[in-house]
């Protein structure tokens, strides 16, 4: 490989590499505890696409740089003080950019847009000091259409990453919300405002979202704060280790828990919170515990809620685990021991038939519950169905429905 062109392929690294470790691991300790990176990119899956995506544009414009006369001859080491600057550009200007965003004042597709000018801002000079000057005497270069090529390279795909990570992040988000972990949630929804996100969040907007956990995390933290006495009741600390939960003290909560009598409650709590701990034997444990204590009188609605939430509970923790045959065989479990929750199984075996690409039968039970339930399943089968339709469409028949036989 030539001087040159080993130059060009350093430089390309060094313009992605250098920003983006610089701009996240510069980012605030309290960002980075919520998963996220420099504003107003949200997380660093995004940045690192914006700069990916920018270098196109960055070359382009960096060998028009390069054939200006008083440019031309520029020492490399002055563009990559310039890149240092641009760093630090980006990190004052960034958190007032990104509230403009969250407070409304830039729409969805001019947050793509400012994204994309901060990125080309950063990989620019890279690209300028990975240039070698042209011949002299050359004419300076005109981008032209080219230049409305790398434009469009730098935004359209990011904006299409942005919004497949704007849909997953808003299913994590409620998820979370709904097991109540309010203080990860509230670091979920800064990055979708952040992203300019518009996807509901439980039937509210992200920034709705946003203001409420505002409001109520700071109430919660000083209620957490208040010592509990050696005579607080078991339902007072029982209340207090779910507040700890929905505050992300799990250490706190653990302890709290592992103090009370072991009910079907304590244990079933416990179990989650070694789970979130990534404590799985003693999290399947607690949850095989409740199951056995629980499953022989499920006709009881309290025992089969307790069921219930132990067999997903242990499916959960089989597939973070990477053991699809006990996923699959707790599933069976509960279709068989809970035959009101036929359609809730199905579906949980139909999706995790689809991750393991087994789409015979992931088919038959995502029609199943379909059929059983449909008004609560209709909608997440169908966008799972597309999901198996694009990966195996011969599956499907010309309207996208499933096929009737099993492959």
């Amino acid at each position: 490989m030539m001087q040159s062109e080993l130059r060009l392929v350093l430089g390309a690294l060094a313009a992605v590499a250098v920003p983006a470790a610089a701009l996240h691991f510069t980012t605030g300790e309290e960002r980075l505890t919520a998963g996220l990176t420099a504003a107003p990119f949200g997380w660093s899956r995004i940045l690192v696409a914006h700069l990916v995506t920018a270098l196109p544009l960055g070359f382009i414009l960096a060998g028009w740089v390069r054939s200006v006369p008083d440019l031309r001859e520029s020492p490399r080491g002055w563009w990559v003080v310039g890149a240092l600057a641009a760093i630090g550009l980006v990190l004052l200007v960034g958190p007032g950019s990104a509230e403009a965003v969250i407070t409304g004042d830039l729409g969805p597709v001019a947050a793509i847009v400012l994204r994309s000018g901060l990125a080309v801002v950063l990989v620019l000079p890279w690209c300028v000091a990975a240039l070698d000057p042209p011949p002299q005497g050359t004419r300076p270069v005109r981008p032209g259409a080219m230049l409305c090529l790398g434009a469009c390279l730098a935004i359209v795909p990011c904006g299409l990453y942005a919004n497949a990570v704007i849909a997953t992040k808003t299913e994590q988000t409620t998820e979370l919300l709904n097991r109540e972990r309010l203080v990860l949630a509230e670091g979920q929804i800064e990055g979708l405002c952040e992203l300019g996100s518009d996807r509901p969040v439980l039937n509210r907007s992200p920034g709705e979202v946003r203001v409420a956990l505002a409001a109520a995390i700071p109430k919660l933290k000083q209620v957490a704060a208040r010592p509990l006495s050696p005579t607080t009741s078991p339902a007072t600390r029982l209340d207090r280790a779910i507040l700890f939960v929905r505050l992300d003290r799990l250490d706190d909560a653990a302890r709290l828990l592992e103090s009370l009598v072991p009910t079907d409650t304590v244990q079933l709590l416990l179990a989650s919170v070694y789970r979130d701990q990534s404590r799985w034997s003693e999290s399947d444990a607690l949850y095989s515990e409740v199951l056995q204590k629980s499953i022989t009188r499920a006709a009881d609605s309290n025992a089969k809620s307790a069921c219930l939430t132990a067999i997903e509970g242990l499916a959960f923790n089989a597939r973070a685990e990477r053991r699809p045959a006990d996923a699959e065989r707790v599933l069976q479990l509960g279709l068989a021991a809970l035959p009101t929750e036929a359609a809730h199984f199905h579906f949980q075996l139909g999706r995790h038939y689809a991750d393991g690409g087994r789409t015979g039968q992931a088919t038959e039970h995502l029609r199943a519950a379909t059929t059983l339930d449909p008004t609560r399943f209709r909608e997440p089968v169908d966008k799972l169905m597309g999901q198996l339709w694009v990966a195996t469409p011969a599956c499907f028949g010309p309207t996208g429905s499933l096929t009737e036989g099993k492959k």
